[in-house]
């Protein structure tokens, strides 16, 4: 009797693990390549579909000046495009580490630190995500630069698409004009003492003319 208890709770007890390979979400092994595991490592038991993967991804704005945030939206095409699991992180041009933090995560998601990213630049889900049709986001670039939103999406177990991308995003910095620093010198020259009367009244009178003509052609240059 006692064996027989003892060879149960092995099986119950691999059984909830099996389960915890499957929805604990992406391991950080599968930041670069963004591929579920194969079924002898835990993983999906199935190749990447090939066809043009039935998800939308929008980030707005795209074109952004810091500071700000951008909102990513993943959606299915249809009603039976829905979400089980997801990955999703966001990529510089050209390279392929994390970059960037997401924030203010919905249910059953977390953060997957990746090996050369940020801790909060990717994101995964820890639970079946229970087939929601709509994911969004918030993700905050950390300096600027051009940069994409990348995702892994499962719509059941055997069918899921990798690394999808979004349009680029642009994160610039403020723009500070010529003529924005030439009007602070002049208020700051106009607010300057002077002497009333005498020799150096003249001097500071022939000073101040010859820095608005130096500020004059710094304008027009």
């Amino acid at each position: 009797m006692t064996g027989h208890i003892a060879t149960l709770l092995i099986v119950v007890v691999c059984h909830i693990f099996a389960i915890e390979c499957f929805s604990g979400g992406a391991p950080a092994g599968a930041c670069v390549a963004m591929t579920p595991n194969p079924a002898s490592q835990g993983g999906h038991g199935a190749s990447p579909q090939n066809s043009v993967a039935p998800y939308t991804i929008t980030v707005s704005p795209a074109n952004l000046t810091m500071p700000g945030e951008i909102t990513v939206t993943i959606m299915g095409n249809s009603n039976t495009n829905t979400m089980q699991g997801i990955m999703v992180q966001a990529r510089a041009e050209g390279s392929t580490n994390t970059v960037g933090t997401f924030s203010a995560l919905p249910a059953k998601l977390k953060y997957l630190a990746c090996a050369g990213g940020t801790t909060q630049g990717a994101v995964t889900h820890n639970d079946w995500m229970g087939n929601i049709p709509t994911l969004t986001l918030k993700w905050t670039p950390s300096q600027p630069g051009m940069y994409k939103i990348w995702f892994t999406v499962v719509n059941v177990k055997a069918t899921f698409w990798v690394q999808q991308k979004s349009d680029t995003i642009y994160y610039t910095m403020p723009e500070i004009t010529t003529m924005d620093s030439n009007m602070t010198m002049m208020t700051s020259m106009s607010t300057m003492p002077t002497t009333p009367t005498g020799s150096g009244s003249a001097m500071i009178t022939a000073s101040l003319g010859s820095i608005m003509i130096m500020i004059a052609l710094m304008v027009f240059v």
